[in-house]
């Protein structure tokens, strides 16, 4: 009974879960759900989660009154947002704050958010809508990751690279078809893809809506050009 009143009467108390203990020795030790949801807020599965969940609410419950870390350690959503954060982690998906919101703008169910059939859909559109300088900030950086593992010249990559390996670059978003449409290598690489990676890439480059773009935004067109060919390709 003494133990009891003592515990209610302590100062070491859990944060999270109100809990308390007659040791500060034995709180340090304590670990509550809520409390690890804490201790993991720094890790970028957790990061990007509560980025989309406060994204979520704001735009579902707009007069909610807070949307703190604190608040989405004890959401019901926990586990599924912190689940999409590391998907996003996973896959290295392209911009997974613009995923969330196109996700919660396209009312896309939160329990499908972390799959491949939801990441696609949202991959072609975002490419497609992009600002064209960061798709070619990204494709130059994932082009350079090739020269230095395969010890190979970035002007030679779309030339002997491993086909199959760029196609998969390609429909990952990490090989841009605002580089590929306007670099005379790229070019070349697409005409020597066979029909199955044709197939697999077809949705990300489809030539037609991008022609129809290109076409609308010849000023742009002309300044990525001047990129390309300051880098060689």
């Amino acid at each position: 009974m003494k133990d009891y009143q003592a515990a209610k009467e302590s100062n070491w108390g859990c944060e999270h879960c109100s809990r308390t203990f007659l040791r500060e020795t034995t709180l340090v030790k304590h670990l509550c759900e809520q409390k690890r949801r804490w201790l993991d807020k720094d890790r970028p599965a957790n990061r990007i989660g509560y980025g989309a969940w406060k994204n979520f609410y704001n735009t579902h419950h707009p007069n909610k009154k807070s949307t703190e870390y604190s608040d989405y350690i004890k959401s019901n959503y926990y586990s599924a947002f912190t689940k999409f954060g590391s998907y996003c982690v996973d896959i290295s998906a392209v911009n997974p704050a613009a995923y969330a919101v196109w996700l919660t703008k396209n009312k896309v169910p939160i329990d499908t958010w972390a799959t491949d059939a939801a990441y696609t859909r949202y991959l072609v559109d975002y490419i497609r809508s992009e600002d064209p300088f960061d798709a070619i900030k990204r494709t130059i950086d994932a082009l350079l990751d090739i020269a230095n593992g395969e010890n190979i010249r970035i002007e030679d990559i779309f030339k002997y690279g491993n086909k199959n390996k760029l196609c998969y670059l390609i429909t990952n978003g990490k090989i841009s078809p605002w580089l590929l449409y306007h670099s005379s290598t790229g070019v070349d690489f697409l005409s020597r893809l066979d029909n199955n990676q044709t197939l697999l890439v077809f949705d990300y480059i489809d030539p037609q809506r991008w022609g129809i773009k290109f076409t609308r935004e010849k000023e742009t067109v002309e300044q990525v050009k001047d990129v390309i060919k300051k880098i060689g390709l």
